[in-house]
């Protein structure tokens, strides 16, 4: 496995250069990108009502062949000290999932993952729990079978399934003696499962295995999707946030076709910034179209940028303050506020 105490000396200080630039609004980084996301497959059974997927999504289908997967792996292995394997589409779908997972552990990199529960096969949870998954995410949006598929489609209408296979999952973490994957239960609150909420919270409460159980606060991606938003749990659209976004500094996405996209919104490569097959992230992370985006951000002009036009969920915190790092820590405004609740019952606040 490679790690030690100078890779992850180089990635902090990575992180620290990318941070520095967004604080100094600079466009041009001395970092090297950090992949958040990597999407290993766009393929998915459901059909979420709260997803652009469902409603907006025109690129092909495919799965990222091992390749570029790999290419990915090898050229952030500097940068990344964890990455997310999963965007617009369910990864357990991918044939590889198991070994891709490994190929990150193996490089010192912590991979998480998001999924549905209905794919995941004893054979399938064997192979995350072995792979080195540090965390997995699970979403179940619904006590009911009517509300779990008037969230997610007729694919996710079978709950007494995806309840079984949760708990072969934690039966076949507990018996190989893994602490890993952690797992994260989730619901997405919105306004067709609201009232099944604290149900859900007070029956999964008592599997003391689950990890932690996460109340999701409902996003509307890019906030030009009018199925989408009106699906949103309080009657008031979301006003934009008042930050520039930190996503042109601090990370990239990339999609199953080896396509750079800015950040886990954008869901049908509305903003490409390069490609992984042609290009090295180096090359992609510091060239024109990065830059540009950037100046946009830092110039409030996003009229012309077509993902990040009406978003309404920027991350970030108040720049060009001589007092940074503490508007770093301090002052950040996080898109979700999402609810994490301990299994036990007790409350950990909001997060």
């Amino acid at each position: 496995m490679i790690g030690g105490l100078s890779l992850r000396l180089r990635r902090f200080l990575n992180e620290e250069a990318n941070q520095w630039a967004y604080n100094r609004q600079r466009i041009a980084s001395r970092g090297r990108a950090v992949v958040f996301q990597v999407e290993l497959t766009n393929h998915c059974p459901m059909r979420c009502r709260m997803c652009p997927r469902t409603h907006l999504m025109s690129r092909p289908l495919g799965y990222m062949s091992r390749e570029v997967y790999e290419r990915i792996v090898d050229q952030a292995t500097a940068s990344t000290s964890r990455m997310f394997l999963h965007h617009f589409g369910d990864s357990l779908m991918h044939p590889g999932i198991g070994d891709h997972i490994s190929y990150a552990s193996g490089r010192g990199i912590q991979a998480y993952l998001s999924a549905n529960p209905v794919l995941l096969t004893e054979k399938r949870s064997r192979a995350l729990v072995k792979s080195g998954l540090h965390e997995l995410v699970l979403s179940l949006d619904g006590v009911t079978a009517e509300t779990s598929a008037l969230v997610r489609g007729r694919a996710a209408a079978d709950v007494d399934l995806a309840e079984r296979r949760i708990k072969t999952l934690l039966d076949v973490r507990e018996a190989l003696g893994s602490a890993t994957p952690r797992v994260i239960l989730q619901i997405v609150r919105q306004r067709q499962n609201m009232h099944e909420v604290e149900a859900w919270l007070a029956k999964w409460r008592q599997e003391p295995r689950i990890d932690r159980l996460k109340v999701k606060q409902f996003i509307t991606w890019d906030g030009r999707d009018e199925a989408i938003n009106e699906l949103r749990p309080d009657a008031e659209p979301v006003k934009p946030r008042a930050v520039v976004c930190d996503k042109p500094w601090t990370s990239v996405t990339v999609l199953w076709d080896g396509t750079v996209v800015p950040c886990c919104y954008d869901f049908d490569a509305l903003n490409p910034l390069g490609d992984v097959t042609r290009q090295t992230l180096d090359e992609i992370w510091h060239g024109e179209r990065v830059k540009a985006l950037r100046r946009a951000h830092r110039d409030d002009d996003l009229a012309g940028v077509r993902l990040c036009a009406r978003c309404t969920d920027k991350e970030g915190y108040p720049v060009r303050k001589p007092y940074y790092p503490l508007n770093r820590l301090l002052q950040r405004s996080n898109a979700l506020g999402d609810e994490w609740k301990p299994a036990d019952g007790g409350t950990d606040g909001v997060q």
